[in-house]
């Protein structure tokens, strides 16, 4: 059963996360860092084919989250770059969650990029699992307590992050992770999906509990329905009003949020910990997301991982 104690929202791990990593090129620049080790501003923008003005926007925001940090090039050089510091590298599962629902959900036009385990040699597939018990995690199967009052003020910070059409993400290359931010990839959509995995269903529910626009939650709740995350459903009391529920497609997209709210646990929850505990049904443990190969089961870090170009 949820258990709701209101925290101040500076306490909010989960949505200080989605602030910091909510937007579809964030995930692309990340990209491009956790597996092509670009640095130079020059570089993302030219793979990216991502506007200077957008760019400068994400590459500020991360390294003023610590994700990434500016430093010389070169030992005493005048050129800075931007690196990935421990809390950036740790970002890994995050993109591989993206990569793997893009690749299953959205198989579409040439053979996306892949990722694989250097230890064993096999892919990382469905590689978000239960920390207690090694094993894949369906949303279905995971009861959670919150203390969170779940109200968005982002609204300002959200506003310069558009979405963006998968055929500009995608621009310079097939990606799975594009067509994963091209279904979801704004943070108002992160944000709905959250509150459907709360269990949340109804158009007044969401805009109470997001403070958001009736018109933005609109437009959002249109494409995540187009897209196939959501379907709607006639309400039986209502059957005038209509309510919104994860289909198969969307319930699979659970890996994502699981592996930021990790993230933001780790390294953004204050000194009253974690705002949401999260419990696995299938053996009863209280766990956070972790990244494993599911062949070896071993603990996969940046180092392990091989990145393998599209066909």
């Amino acid at each position: 059963m949820l258990q709701e104690e209101i925290l101040p929202e500076s306490s909010c791990s989960v949505e200080r996360s989605f602030e910091i990593l909510g937007g579809a090129w964030t995930f692309l620049v990340l990209r491009e860092a956790l597996f092509h080790d670009v640095v130079q501003f020059d570089s993302f923008q030219a793979n990216l084919g991502i506007a200077r003005e957008s760019l400068k926007r994400v590459l500020k925001r991360l390294v003023r989250h610590g994700v990434l940090e500016q430093k010389a090039l070169v030992p005493g050089g005048l050129r800075k770059g931007y690196f990935l510091t421990e809390r950036g590298r740790d970002l890994l599962p995050a993109l591989v969650a993206a990569l793997n629902w893009g690749e299953d959900w959205v198989g579409e036009g040439p053979s996306p990029e892949s990722l694989i385990h250097k230890k064993c040699g096999h892919p990382l597939k469905r590689a978000i699992v239960c920390s207690h018990c090694h094993q894949t995690v369906d949303a279905r199967e995971v009861s959670f307590e919150s203390r969170i009052k779940n109200r968005s003020k982002g609204r300002a910070k959200f506003a310069k992050m558009r979405y963006v059409e998968q055929e500009l993400l995608e621009r310079q290359r097939p990606c799975s992770i594009a067509r994963t931010m091209a279904a979801i990839g704004d943070p108002w959509s992160f944000l709905i999906i959250r509150e459907c995995f709360y269990g949340v269903r109804r158009f007044d529910a969401f805009q109470r509990r997001l403070s958001i626009a009736s018109n933005i939650l609109t437009a959002r709740l249109k494409r995540l329905v187009a897209a196939g995350v959501l379907r709607t459903q006639p309400i039986a009391d209502q059957p005038h009003l209509s309510e919104y529920r994860m289909t198969e497609k969307g319930l699979a997209l659970y890996a994502v949020p699981l592996a930021i709210i990790a993230w933001g646990d780790k390294w953004l929850a204050d000194a009253k910990g974690p705002p949401l505990i999260l419990t696995h049904k299938a053996c009863g443990h209280q766990f956070a997301a972790e990244l494993r190969c599911r062949t070896c089961d071993s603990l996969v870090t940046l180092d392990d991982v091989a990145y393998q170009a599209p066909s």
